[in-house]
């Protein structure tokens, strides 16, 4: 009987290490900021941080770099003229999102270390960009390989023209333009928003602000929200990470309560 206790004890510490070592690997995927690109190592809290101030309480870009974002990629958003503001509004989020959200690097880019790949988008952010800036013009349909660059930047390699004729869609508008670092998705919880409600995953930040159009069209099932119970942002590693520890966690609970004796 006491070797078997003795096994137990073993077990059960060799489990609670293997907990351990799974939550620091999540912690460490979690607390730290896309690399180079003017990021920060990690995410920190700022004051004051503009039009990304929804990121101020866990940021990983800092205020000189939040202060002018139609600059911060050293792309120009208005070789074609100025922007409407409602199309602008989305260029900001999404430079926002890049420069400073706490979760981007869980979309690393593995050929360029400085980019994101895959971002799932929700299908409706998509659209509503696309609805917002189809009347607007440009002249490049991919924003990292269709300009012509010189000593003031980027510069048009073709004739300006909208949106709407540049891209069919909303879907084609968020897979295009920025070469391969959004998806589409249609999964309301799979997706991101690009506003407050994709940050209530991060363990620092509240979830207490979203776009009111997003809950009146969705109601409770909103998009880029957490739904309890689903894991609804992260890579497939922190994924797995998690459904391991909570598998572990549940499996540890039923033996500890069994009055096995281990």
């Amino acid at each position: 009987m006491s070797r078997v206790a003795g096994r137990g004890s073993i077990w059960t510490m060799g489990m609670a290490w293997a907990l351990l070592l799974l939550g620091a690997t999540a912690a460490g995927l979690e607390d730290r900021c896309l690399s180079g690109g003017k990021h920060k190592p990690s995410p920190s809290s700022e004051e004051q941080l503009g039009v990304c101030q929804i990121y101020a309480e866990s940021a990983c870009c800092s205020p000189e770099i939040a202060q002018d974002l139609s600059k911060a990629n050293d792309i120009y958003w208005n070789r074609c003229g100025h922007l409407s503001s409602r199309c602008e509004k989305y260029l900001e989020q999404v430079e926002c999102f890049y420069r400073c959200s706490p979760i981007a690097a869980q979309w690393p880019h593995p050929q360029r270390p400085t980019a994101l790949l895959a971002v799932p988008l929700c299908q409706g952010f998509c659209d509503r960009w696309y609805d917002a800036c189809k009347d607007d013009l440009t002249c490049a349909r991919n924003w990292l390989t269709d300009w012509h660059w010189g000593p003031d930047g980027n510069n048009c390699s073709q004739d300006c023209i909208s949106y709407g004729q540049m891209y069919q869609n909303g879907k084609e508008l968020c897979e295009t333009i920025w070469d391969d670092t959004f998806t589409v998705s249609t999964d309301p919880c799979e997706c991101l928003t690009l506003t407050a409600s994709d940050i209530g995953s991060h363990p620092h930040l509240r979830d207490n602000t979203e776009e009111p159009e997003i809950a009146k069209a969705k109601g409770s099932k909103r998009e880029g929200r957490l739904v309890p119970g689903r894991l609804c942002t992260g890579n497939l590693l922190l994924q797995r990470l998690r459904r391991n520890m909570q598998k572990r966690s549940v499996f540890m609970e039923d033996v500890e309560g069994s009055g096995s004796g281990f």
